[in-house]
């Protein structure tokens, strides 16, 4: 047959070929994708086996697998961290100096530098002024961390220290009927003592201003804490991001609230957006509100890796300066006598309006105010103090007459200083010893109060109610930062498992080839 021929027979079997069929080649990278995308979905398997696996981690259903991975999550964190901080050299240069020369001072140089202030006499040493003020700073803050940190099961700290602290400030300027050396520290040994005051004792410093400036600094020293507990959430998805992994935290949070249609959900979506938006004056203004979704914010921060400086200032700002000092100006105008007044005159004007309407008084202005003198006192009961504060205006020991003297406002004087009596005088001599009321002092703060040291006030069932109450709080906090940890301890060795399978699946794909 001719060369030509032979060409346009071939050039006519090529122009058979239907164009849809698909080469050799074509079909060879098919196969591979297909094996790929197989190999791949198998990865995701695994990896959701894992994580369902994982959820099931608590400290009620698997103690004995939360615990072992939250003892090995802190174990981790402390030794990593405390390395890298010894081996800085500013630590061994100035810091640990400066803590050696400061126990040397204390314990024997110059212990007079740390002498303790004499309620209403003499101001306490420098020294001891220094260290005061560092420890009611941690004691603050720590409480602010404890109140944001744990991926929102922080505890309510606001609502067991700072706000009734804010109360007891109100209530102890308006007793002193000045606000000029009242001391409003709450570690302090002369908190709220009339006897530091000076000036004229007539109302006229008792005024919104002064009030807030007393309660502005433990208030910003609490919102800078709970800017501090806000790190977590935007540290784990942050380190996700920077992995390659995701973080399933996140992820699981934003799937869990599109699917959902109430409005806490609906603010998570909209806070992310927001934040996505609108950077650091984004994170600012959702910082700057009691906003429960905030977590969300966080890990939106670190999902989108936000630089720290800039998610942590604005956090900062927004919690320590402006979400504190308007909580602070509310529940000051809430617990003070000007507000309470303002509430009277409109509860009175009610009252005219219903006489005039059903003929009858219902006497409502004077129900408001015994209601709130009753509360006025209930709570004055639990103010806190040093043992010593109660033998201020004593001379020697407590006796029958100085306890009714202390319990001369409430009701039931007498039974109750016969039961604290019977409760605290150890040695039976009718007395009760500074040694002997030291006794009943808190192990966490080293004080009393006045409904504490009566041993019939705890058989109240509001009191058992709300003791329940922040004991259910603690452990439901404690519980669920072990769980936290545990998880994400798990979550640790959980990748490292995926990333072994997904290598085997690859080590399977080069024997086959290595085979053929």
């Amino acid at each position: 047959m001719p060369a030509k021929a032979k060409a346009d027979s071939k050039d006519e079997k090529k122009e058979n070929v239907p164009k849809n069929v698909p080469q050799k080649s074509e079909e060879k990278d098919i196969s591979k994708d297909s094996k790929d995308s197989k190999e791949d979905a198998a990865v995701e398997a695994y990896r959701a086996k894992l994580k369902e696996e994982r959820e099931k981690i608590t400290l009620i259903t698997r103690p004995h697998v939360a615990l072992p991975l939250f003892i090995r999550y802190v174990t981790n964190f402390v030794v990593s961290n405390l390395g890298g901080f010894f081996k800085k050299p500013v630590v061994w240069l100035v810091l640990a100096p400066s803590v050696a020369l400061w126990f040397a001072l204390k314990l024997s140089l110059a212990p007079e530098l740390f002498a303790p202030p004499v309620c209403g006499g003499k101001d306490g040493a420098i020294l001891w002024q220094i260290e005061f003020a560092m420890i009611e700073a941690s004691w603050w803050i720590i409480l602010g961390i404890l109140s944001s940190v744990g991926f929102g099961t922080g505890l309510h700290s606001g609502l067991m220290f700072l706000f009734p602290h804010i109360m007891q400030v109100v209530s102890a300027a308006e007793a002193c009927r000045t606000t000029v050396g009242l001391v409003p520290w709450y570690q302090h040994p002369c908190k709220l003592d009339c006897s530091t005051v000076s000036g004229p004792r007539d109302d006229s410093t008792v005024t919104f201003l002064r009030l807030w400036a007393l309660v502005t600094v433990p208030c910003m020293l609490w919102g800078f804490g709970t800017a501090v507990g806000e790190i977590p959430p935007y540290s784990v998805a942050k380190m996700a991001r920077m992995s390659g992994s995701s973080d399933s935290e996140f992820e699981a949070e934003v799937e869990e609230a599109k699917s959902k249609t109430d409005l806490f959900s609906k603010m998570k979506i909209w806070t992310i957006s927001f934040t996505e938006k609108h950077g650091f004056m984004g994170v600012f203004v959702l910082a700057a509100w009691p906003n429960a979704a905030f977590d969300m914010c966080g890990m939106c921060c670190g999902y989108l890796m936000m630089p720290f400086w800039t998610f942590f200032l604005a956090t900062a700002c927004g919690k320590g300066i402006v979400k504190v000092n308007g909580q602070a100006v509310v529940f000051v105008n809430l617990f003070g006598s000007w507000f309470f007044q303002v509430l009277a005159s409109a509860v009175d004007s009610l009252n005219t309006t219903i006489t005039g309407i059903v003929g009858k008084d219902f006497y409502l202005k004077d129900l408001v105010v015994k209601g709130r003198e009753k509360l006025l006192n209930q709570f004055q009961l639990q103010s806190r103090m040093v043992p010593e504060k109660l033998f201020a205006a004593q001379e020697g020991d407590l006796d029958i007459k100085d306890i009714r003297n202390l319990y001369e406002k409430y009701d039931k004087t007498g039974d109750v200083a016969q039961r604290v009596l019977k409760e605290w005088d150890k040695d039976g001599n009718g007395e009760i010893a500074l040694n002997e009321l030291k006794d009943a002092a808190s192990r966490t703060d080293g004080m009393v109060s006045l409904g504490a040291l009566d041993p019939g006030a705890g058989q109240s069932i509001l009191k058992m109610a709300w003791e329940l109450f922040v004991v259910g709080l603690v452990l439901f906090f404690v519980v669920s930062i072990v769980n936290q940890l545990a998880r994400s301890q798990q979550q640790e060795l959980d990748d490292a498992k995926v990333e072994e399978f997904s290598k085997s699946k690859g080590g399977d794909k080069k024997e086959a080839k290595k085979t053929k």
